[in-house]
């Protein structure tokens, strides 16, 4: 078989293809599961904090530093709470 420009193509058997299809479905598992844990989480890094904002990292960088966000500390991770990130995006300000 050849797909229009003239190069071979192979078609997959039956058992390949359910092979195929039994592994996205064990990554779209995964990927639910961690998106799942995430959305859970209180807290954020500031790079997923940055994310949510839609905004580069050094933005909640001053942020932080203005005190406008509360930072958290974890060892030498920075978190930021999800709750204080949501209200920020919905008072509008800057």
């Amino acid at each position: 078989m050849t797909d229009g420009f003239g190069a071979a193509v192979s078609v997959p058997t039956a058992h390949e293809f359910k092979r195929l299809v039994d592994r996205v479905a064990a990554l779209e598992r995964c990927l639910a599961a961690e998106e799942s844990w995430q959305s859970e989480s209180p807290y954020l890094t500031v790079v997923e904090a940055a994310e949510l904002l839609r905004c580069r990292r050094q933005r909640v960088d001053d942020l932080l530093s203005q005190r406008r966000l509360t930072r958290y500390k974890d060892g030498s991770r920075t978190l930021v709470s999800r709750a204080e990130v949501e209200e920020h995006l919905r008072s509008g300000r800057p």
